[in-house]
C-alpha cells in the first residue's frame, strides 16, 4: 500500500503573513518558487529565527512554519 508522504495540496505554512501550500522541501526552494532574487540583499527568519544565507538550501520546511522574507528598500 503506497501512503503519499504529504498532501496533494501541498505543505501548508506561511510566508510573510500569507497562508500558502508548496511542494518545496528547503527554504532556497520556496524563495525561488515565489521569485525573489536571492541574489540580492535579503534576511530570512523562520518561526522568529534568522536563518543565514548559508544556510537556505539546508533549511527543511515544515507545514505551520512562519517565515518572513524581509528585503531593503533604498532611495527617498
Amino acid at each position: 500500500m503506497n501512503t503519499p508522504t504529504e498532501p496533494l495540496a501541498g505543505l501548508r505554512l506561511h510566508l510573510n503573513g500569507e497562508a500558502l501550500a508548496t511542494h518545496c522541501a528547503t527554504l532556497a526552494e520556496l524563495l525561488a518558487e515565489r521569485g525573489y532574487d536571492t541574489t540580492r540583499a535579503m534576511a530570512c527568519a523562520v518561526n522568529q529565527q534568522f536563518v543565514p544565507r548559508t544556510g537556505w538550501a539546508g533549511l527543511p520546511l515544515n507545514a505551520g512554519d512562519r517565515i518572513e522574507v524581509v528585503c531593503p528598500v533604498v532611495g527617498g
